[in-house]
């Protein structure tokens, strides 16, 4: 399974790190993941606003997740927990 970043915020390295050792557990709990290309954003000066963008390739079409916030932590949270629910309603619908 390939896990391509794209650290346009250039935040540190261990978030980078968490976000792969989730992905990795997910493709444990699903297996029917393929790869997974994660995107990173930052917006404003400021307050900083990170966007994430997430496209889990599955078999048929790929799933696309955009979330956007203010914490890195938050942000990780809720879009792996998205992801999690969406590997699970595809698993479901190709059994």
């Amino acid at each position: 399974m390939n896990i391509i970043i794209s650290n346009d915020a250039q935040i540190p390295n261990k978030f980078i790190r968490y976000i792969k050792w989730r992905v990795h557990r997910l493709k444990e709990k699903f297996g029917h993941l393929l790869y997974a290309e994660i995107f990173i954003r930052k917006e404003g000066s400021r307050i900083s606003t990170y966007t994430s963008t997430i496209r889990l390739g599955v078999g048929g079409h790929d799933i696309v997740i955009t979330n956007k916030s203010n914490q890195l932590n938050k942000l990780w949270k809720k879009s792996l927990s998205d992801a999690s629910r969406y590997l699970r309603k595809n698993k479901e619908r190709n059994q």
